[in-house]
């Protein structure tokens, strides 16, 4: 499933509201939703961050649905409170199952879910399907779909700029059975395994899964041990990233979070701190700050005795130069010039909403010369700016959502993907302070 995504993490807590106002401080962020699950007999609190959001789950005192209810009370009293389960978003969740079953998978039928915010009256709905446990190595689990827009859960407002949690950056389950947990998430899941790790010097292997711009990492020992098969994996810690984890801790310790102090972290180019105390409600939580050398070639490369068990898979591949765009007020006139000088000629010509274009082919790419048809186009503005010439380099990838992801987590600006001109294309524009001043155009062909 090339949609799914880390929706969100739900935590179980004993006291809501004490729970929610030490999130208010770990977070740096005021609520988006204080809401009511009749139906489950249960309450939240949820944090949307930059690129998922947090739960905090409680039960409500109501009678519910015992499988919400019931086994998040069992949890709260033999387990405490801690990661309760990890929801995975996808956009059509009758289509998830049904392939998820085909791999192999315990999932149940697909339910409809509803929560009101209790401030405000606003309304949500979505479509769960919970995951047996037993099919995932003991991870609670479970597959949404919202029915709602995005804007229905609003931004959770920072309580201070620039010291205030943006993102999730990683997930951490600690597993007993590495094999077991990495048939769950490669074989049954189909979750990307960007990296597979071995660390000697401390005796552990991390199995990196990435849900869009989300890594969820399984740790565990260096070598695999008899007592260990079998054994169920948990879910134990969260990071969070921030853009100034030197103010992210004066903030958390001004307001009496324990916090171990910025330090290098095990990936050059990153800072990271530990926050302690029971503030976390039993979650091993991490602060990271990721510097430009972090998204380097170097940062990724195995080091200090670390051995890559596997070859690195990419978010996408750049595999081509797909075209070259060429702006013209007289196409014809261009194209003739062209295949005298070069002995490339124009194969095909087209029509669009702003402009004409003669498709040049030249090897395994081609040139588009383009003219525009109106003076208000974009086509036009662009000519109008910088005169003929040079307008754009499209560059083909093999996954575009996946590259506008990985971009923006490197701090490159990118449009979202949209239908490109020609059928069965879509493309992402790249801003020219991004690239060195050069329109950059990404483009994946169906």
């Amino acid at each position: 499933m090339a949609d799914l995504t880390l929706d969100h993490v739900v935590i179980a807590v004993k006291d809501l509201d004490g729970a929610t106002a030490d999130y208010v401080n770990i977070l740096g962020r005021n609520p988006s939703w204080r809401g009511e699950h009749p139906k489950y007999g249960t309450k939240n609190t949820l944090f949307r961050i930059d690129n998922t959001y947090v739960e905090l789950l409680a039960l409500s005192g109501a009678k519910g649905d015992k499988r919400w209810s019931g086994v998040l009370q069992k949890t709260l009293e033999e387990k405490g409170e801690g990661v309760f389960a990890l929801a995975i978003g996808t956009t059509d969740i009758k289509r998830a199952v049904e392939e998820f079953r085909d791999g192999g998978l315990d999932v149940a039928d697909p339910a409809d879910g509803h929560g009101v915010d209790v401030n405000t009256g606003a309304e949500r709905g979505w479509r769960n399907a919970q995951v047996d446990p037993k099919h995932t190595n003991g991870l609670r689990i479970f597959f949404i779909q919202h029915l709602a827009p995005p804007e229905a859960l609003p931004v959770a407002e920072p309580v201070t700029d620039g010291a205030h949690v943006r993102r999730m950056d990683h997930a951490v389950v600690l597993s007993a059975d590495m094999e077991a947990a990495r048939r769950v998430w490669s074989d049954k899941i189909g979750a990307r395994l960007a990296l597979d790790r071995t660390f000697p010097d401390r005796n552990t292997r991390i199995l990196f899964y990435r849900l869009a711009d989300i890594t969820i990492e399984i740790s565990g020992g260096a070598a695999q041990s008899k007592e260990g098969i079998g054994k169920p994996d948990r879910p134990w810690g969260l990071a969070w990233g921030v853009e100034s984890i030197e103010k992210t801790c004066e903030r958390l310790q001004a307001a009496g979070v324990e916090t171990s102090g910025p330090r290098p972290g095990i990936k050059p180019g990153t800072l990271v701190a530990t926050i302690k105390g029971e503030a976390t409600h039993g979650v091993a939580t991490l602060l990271i700050e990721h510097q430009p050398e972090s998204f380097t070639e170097a940062a990724r490369v195995a080091h200090s005795g670390a051995i890559d068990n596997t070859e690195q898979q990419r978010a996408f591949t750049p595999t081509a130069l797909d075209h070259v765009s060429v702006t013209t007020s007289d196409l014809p006139g261009t194209a003739a010039k062209w295949a005298t000088a070069l002995g490339l000629s124009a194969v095909e010509t087209s029509e669009h909403d702003d402009s004409r274009i003669a498709k040049i082919p030249a090897h395994n790419s081609y040139i588009a010369l383009t003219q525009p048809l109106s003076s208000g186009g974009a086509i036009a503005a662009a000519m109008a700016e910088r005169g003929q010439g040079m307008h754009a380099v499209a560059i083909a990838v093999d996954n575009i959502d996946e590259a506008v992801r990985d971009m923006r987590l490197k701090g490159v600006e990118i449009s979202d993907p949209v239908a490109g001109r020609e059928p069965g294309t879509r493309v992402a524009s790249i801003a020219k302070a991004s690239a060195n001043g050069v329109p950059v155009v990404l483009v994946q062909r169906s």
